[in-house]
């Protein structure tokens, strides 16, 4: 009897917490979750309250958390991950992509002068046209001819951004209005293209060059800036998108300014962190203005913790600085954009100013630089908590790989660009040499060291950035859609689907400092979640852009359904 009544005592106890469980809001079962806690658990089913996530478990566990208000969705088998997180995107530049002339994807001359022809068609009274997207690979060396754009319109200022972003093609008329001859200096870090021939001027403007025609054409407005920022959620939301690492913005300028008003108007629908640009030679007195406007900048979903440096420039224009002479140009390395000394310090005082740093870095020796500078900094502020990240990271000396791993430093990569196209043939062999062009890219060996992978778009310049293309490539190092012929760009540094994931969701969060509220689906954090049609942990790899994104669910609230 004594027994008897002990267990019955045990069964009214446990019944009774039963029953004072929290009633879930919503709970999604019968599916194939991936957590991304730090065991990679799997559960089938997760319930939701109040925009957070409640418990995860089996079917059983969670539904018990069942109220008479609770919305049951049965996912039928099909995948639940946590919203994808891109870890460096240029958000602020969505009208570029939604309102100027878009030139992506054009493979000749003429195609684009027919849309720049049907631009004017469309815009009969403008006092300018901007756009962006020609390829470097049409073009020779010293970049497309202002008379390419005369043909079509001379009469006012063309100015055209490389899909890239680093070169400017004008016309005569832009370069007329900005005084460019061939007697104007290059300014420090840019590049004036010169005809070989005559010695004028070819139209094409590189790095900090690209200022020079700057002031020739009014800044985009807030109204359309904030206008872009909705059309770029939207398309963030179909591609499950749900947290931007935004890679560069202007302190003091309206671009933080928009994202406030966003948010204080209630249509910010993901979690941005931005990185507010610096000029790595403008010393450390310019780091007030960066901690003024990080005072300003603390929403509950948008913030600028993070500084922006750019330490070279880009292989397509030479100007990413190598440990080795370019291949078509023995004589040039590149060059880093400041004084290694400069850098070191800014770095030492953004650190104990409690910036995180993000560092645009292309070429091997720009990479050893900008980890040079962190271990100074490190040294100096003695933190050894900080969330800086190198981002595109073309060309790696293995030797700085662990290091990145010494040094809590995030690769923030995009897998996009991990194959053997136009770049790699056009440009990438003739400028870098074979043996250089492939062995671009690495990916799995930052796995291997134990380095922090956040995967990223760089959108625009990746356009769509679509986080399924990027995790389809990182494992196949093969462009989406090939076929079985093409070769993948260094084989050997493949990743795998569970390594990809990672670097979209909990690495991602990390490298933005989220952790502890999103990228992974625990307890209390964030219900930051996407549903797929098909499950990638178990379709083939080349057909991982073949699903499609059902939902997509930001602190509870769906943004995207396709159902």
């Amino acid at each position: 009897m004594r027994y008897l009544f002990l267990y019955t005592l045990v069964f009214f106890l446990l019944t009774g917490l039963a029953g004072a469980q929290p009633a879930a809001d919503l709970i999604f079962h019968k599916g194939y979750i991936y957590t991304a806690d730090s065991a990679g658990s799997v559960h089938s089913a997760v319930a939701v309250k109040d925009g957070k996530i409640l418990i995860t478990g089996s079917d059983e566990v969670v539904l018990q958390y069942k109220g008479e208000s609770t919305q049951i969705i049965s996912l039928e088998g099909k995948l639940l991950l946590p919203g994808f997180i891109d870890s460096h995107a240029h958000s602020i530049s969505a009208f570029k992509h939604f309102f100027e002339l878009n030139l992506y994807g054009l493979k000749s001359v003429k195609e684009i002068q027919d849309a720049l022809k049907e631009y004017y068609y469309r815009h009969p009274g403008a006092a300018y046209i901007k756009g962006r997207g020609w390829s470097n690979t049409m073009f020779p060396k010293t970049g497309p001819a202002h008379t390419y754009l005369d043909e079509i319109i001379s009469h006012i200022p063309v100015v055209l951004a490389s899909e890239d972003g680093h070169s400017r093609w004008v016309n005569k008329k832009a370069l007329e209005l900005a005084g460019i001859t061939n007697l104007t200096p290059a300014p420090a870090g840019g590049i004036i293209e010169l005809d070989p021939e005559s010695g004028e001027p070819t139209g094409t403007l590189r790095e900090s060059a690209a200022g020079l025609v700057s002031g020739i054409i009014p800044p985009p407005s807030f109204e359309l800036m904030y206008d872009g920022l909705i059309k770029f959620q939207k398309m963030a939301a179909e591609f499950g998108i749900t947290g931007v690492h935004e890679a560069s913005i202007d302190a003091g300028s309206i671009e933080p300014e928009v994202y406030r008003k966003l948010e204080a108007d209630g249509k910010l629908n993901m979690r941005v962190t931005a990185a507010l640009y610096i000029e790595p030679d403008s010393g450390r007195q310019w780091i007030e203005h960066l901690t003024a406007e990080r005072s300003r900048d603390r929403g509950e979903l948008f913030s600028a913790r993070y500084a922006k440096i750019f330490a070279d420039g880009v292989v397509e224009g030479s100007t990413a600085f190598l440990h080795e002479a370019y291949n078509h140009l023995p004589a040039n390395r590149g060059e880093l954009l400041c004084n290694l000394d400069s850098l070191k310090n800014l770095c030492a005082g953004l650190e104990e100013a409690g910036f995180g740093i993000h560092v645009h870095a292309i070429g091997d020796a720009a990479i050893t630089a900008a980890l040079d500078a962190f271990a100074y900094a490190r040294k100096i502020s003695g933190n050894t908590d900080t969330r800086n990240l190198i981002t595109h990271l073309q060309l790696v000396r293995a030797s700085d790989i662990p290091r990145f791993k010494e040094l809590n430093v995030t690769a923030a990569v995009q897998p996009f660009w991990f194959i053997k196209d136009e770049y790699y043939h056009d440009i990438q062999v003739p400028y870098l040499g074979k043996e250089r062009a492939d062995r671009e890219y690495p990916l799995k060996s930052f796995f291997d060291n134990g380095v922090n992978v956040a995967s990223s778009s760089d959108y625009p310049v990746t356009i769509p950035p679509n986080p399924l293309v990027a995790i389809q490539t990182g494992i196949t190092r093969k462009e989406p859609g090939s076929d079985a012929s093409m070769t993948p760009l260094w084989p050997e540094e493949s990743a795998t689907i569970e390594q990809m994931i990672r670097s979209y969701t909990i690495n991602a969060a990390y490298a933005s400092g989220w952790e502890k509220i999103a990228g992974s689906i625990e307890p209390g954090k964030s219900a930051d979640l996407i549903i797929l049609d098909k499950n990638l942990f178990t379709i083939p790899a080349d057909e991982i852009t073949y699903a499609k994104m059902v939902m997509t669910m930001f602190r509870g609230k769906i943004i995207y359904s396709n159902q």
